[in-house]
């Protein structure tokens, strides 16, 4: 079984080495904006550190003796982790814009910055523009701010919509984590998107910062469970769902050949987990 978070935050402290020790084999770092912001070419995205040594040096050089020790067959062990992490864990770039008006939501289909990115999601402000993500908008997910009350009501048609189109719904766990306010909208608005969705087309992603917020698949598995998805459907959320995100991305990008092998491919690992 393939796990797959498609959602840490870019400019955090997330560790590959520990993307990997918690079994998860592809990851896509998010880099968010508002409507206003300048935006940056995915190139301009730096990957992931390898381990936790280099996040905290903030991605500059550090000292020699914090990389090594005495013991040289420690420092050719690190070098041989850091070498294993970097092969297993699949990096991808993935823009998130937080849209507010109609004049964002069509710069969705038309910038090139935004077709740089492998990953497109979009969250919504409001009703029409919520309306024109699920019908018209060339994204793979539309997500959600589950910390604070949506302000506006989301319809059944516009979701049967999105789905029809292959585009995913994003639940992010991490506000769980936080305070009781943050967990009773949480709870709210996953499971009020969990009965719109019928469970279908969700997918359960980090939103992390930090390496303490990450949780491993079984973990979000049951957070799944808790804002009423079924197992296999928690199970799809972090699993098969996100390969799906990718091949439809891959599809929107033109990488029509790559699809399909990865699609074969997926399928086989799913067979065998």
């Amino acid at each position: 079984m393939v796990y797959a978070d498609l959602n840490v935050r870019h400019g955090g402290r997330i560790c590959v080495a520990e993307l990997q020790r918690l079994g998860y084999a592809t990851v896509a770092v998010n880099a968010e904006y508002a409507s206003n912001d300048k935006l940056k070419m995915a190139s301009d995205l730096p990957p992931l550190q390898l381990t936790a040594a280099d996040t905290k040096a903030g991605g500059k050089a550090i000292k020699k003796s914090k990389l090594y020790t005495p013991n040289v067959a420690n420092a050719l062990q690190l070098s041989s982790d850091a070498a294993s992490t970097k092969n297993t864990v699949r990096q991808l770039k993935r823009i998130t814009l937080k849209v507010e008006d109609m004049n964002g939501a069509l710069a969705l289909n038309t910038s090139t910055v935004i077709k740089s990115y492998d990953i497109v999601a979009a969250e919504a402000t409001s009703a029409k523009v919520f309306q024109f993500l699920c019908e018209q908008a060339d994204v793979d997910i539309i997500t959600f701010d589950v910390t604070n009350r949506l302000s506006f009501q989301i319809k059944r048609p516009w979701v049967d919509a999105a789905i029809k189109r292959s585009i995913y719904f994003e639940i992010t766990y991490t506000p769980c984590l936080g305070d009781s306010a943050g967990r009773r909208y949480f709870f709210s608005n996953a499971s009020n998107l969990v009965r719109l969705t019928g469970g279908k087309h969700l997918l359960l992603s980090s939103g992390a910062t930090r390496d303490i917020l990450l949780r491993s698949p079984y973990d979000v598995i049951n957070v799944g469970i808790l804002v009423g998805l079924t197992y296999g459907q928690a199970l799809d959320a972090i699993s098969t769902s996100c390969l799906d995100v990718i091949a439809h991305a891959d599809k929107r990008r033109g990488k029509v050949d790559v699809v399909a092998e990865s699609s074969n491919s997926s399928e086989d690992v799913v067979m065998q987990g």
